[in-house]
């Protein structure tokens, strides 16, 4: 397996000397570090000639226009020589072992699985510009080859950095799509996942850097970006991806209601819900009724389900939140106090819970429903700290 490293840079004087470093400490070496300045302003493209000079494994494109990560990535990968190409973030970190257990694994379920797996990623923590932690694991998971599809249409899990992925596949899944400035990497994972399956290896093998300037914290044209992949699929294919899914039937048609919401599709998926509610006592049966209710501004009805979801799992942070937001509506603050810091004993982080708890601060005797922030989907198990 020969890897090609794929580096896009723009203004990391800061930090890339290190990112090549963690590189170049792998147990297993690539055969390239590919270093692509995307017009950097600062002191960037003096330090990739600097980290060329060193060392030969480093190879330095430099751009005299400001083309953007999704073309800096293609063209590196057009001019790579390697099988398998590793994504790495400017001022991401790779543990010294990723490589070598990233080969193994892949090796490992190709061989039991007739070559059916076209790329791998691992779980990750998060660490701020001074290098401190400030989450806890994230963590994917292992699927088969024709579930992963499922899963990734609800959930982004991966990392760019880190990811090693098949160079024919990349090719096959029509490389990055270069008019996307959000969820670029997401988009490409959902092409890739209709061709082969992802290996998953479950230890935190990089440290992915947040930064406040960054694109991934901002949250709102996140979401934006997500919409715009989403609306590329028709809704009868993503229930099928979804269905693939080796779990019991209820799991997935919620799932799918889910994936509706996001989609502005409510009235559908509530006739869903309703057959479901009769039959199971899911937790999530009853959060996405909430939801529903929201949607139509039904406070009682929506905090009804939402107690219902909490019955069945007491640390539902997205319930307590929205239980916390709607006592807050109906002026009852010391109820709307009592649960927002309940979700905060279990996600310290939470930023739409530390912000309702702001608006009583700010403007308690004047707070509608377009000031309140609502959880429109369940939390990751660990939360980010942003500053």
């Amino acid at each position: 397996m020969k890897i090609s490293v794929i580096i896009p840079c723009y203004n990391c004087e800061k930090f890339i000397e290190e990112t090549v470093e963690s590189v170049l400490q792998q147990s297993i070496l690539p055969i390239e570090i590919i270093l692509v300045n995307d017009n950097s302003l600062d002191g960037t493209l003096k330090i990739l000639y600097k980290l060329s000079k060193k060392n030969n494994r480093v190879k330095i494109f430099d751009f005299k226009a400001n083309m953007g990560v999704s073309f800096c990535r293609n063209y590196a990968v057009s001019q790579s020589n390697g099988d398998y190409i590793m994504f790495l973030d400017s001022d991401d970190l790779a543990l010294p072992n990723l490589i070598e257990e990233s080969q193994k694994k892949l090796n490992k379920l190709n061989y039991e699985f007739n070559d059916e797996y076209m790329m791998s990623y691992c779980s990750y923590i998060q660490i701020d510009e001074g290098g401190n932690i400030i989450s806890e694991e994230m963590r994917g998971i292992q699927a088969e080859p024709q579930e992963i599809l499922g899963y990734e249409f609800l959930r982004n899990y991966i990392s760019t950095s880190g990811v090693i992925l098949k160079k024919e596949a990349f090719y096959k899944a029509c490389k990055f799509n270069e008019k996307l400035t959000y969820a670029e990497d997401w988009d490409l994972w959902l092409r890739v996942a209709q061709i082969g399956g992802f290996c998953y290896i479950d230890k935190p093998l990089i440290k992915v850097r947040r930064r406040n300037n960054s694109l991934s914290s901002n949250l709102k044209n996140m979401q934006i970006g997500e919409s715009t992949i989403l609306k590329q699929y028709n809704i009868d294919f993503i229930e099928n991806a979804i269905n693939k899914r080796k779990l019991p039937k209820y799991i997935n048609v919620c799932d799918f209601v889910s994936m509706m919401f996001r989609l502005g599709n409510y009235d559908e998926g509530f006739k869903r819900l309703e057959e479901l509610s009769g039959n199971y006592e899911y937790y999530n049966i009853y959060f996405l009724l909430g939801l529903y209710y929201i949607k139509n501004r039904q406070i009682d009805l929506a905090l009804d389900n939402f107690f219902k979801t909490i019955e069945l799992k007491e640390h539902n942070g997205a319930a307590l939140n929205n239980i916390g937001a709607l006592y807050i509506l109906k002026k009852n603050f010391k109820d709307g106090i009592k649960f927002l810091d309940r979700a905060l004993l279990y996600f310290p982080n939470y930023m739409d819970a530390n912000y309702n708890l702001s608006l009583l601060n700010s403007k308690k005797d004047n707070i509608n429903f377009e000031d309140v922030k609502f959880t429109w989907r369940e939390l990751r198990e660990s939360l980010v700290r942003y500053s």
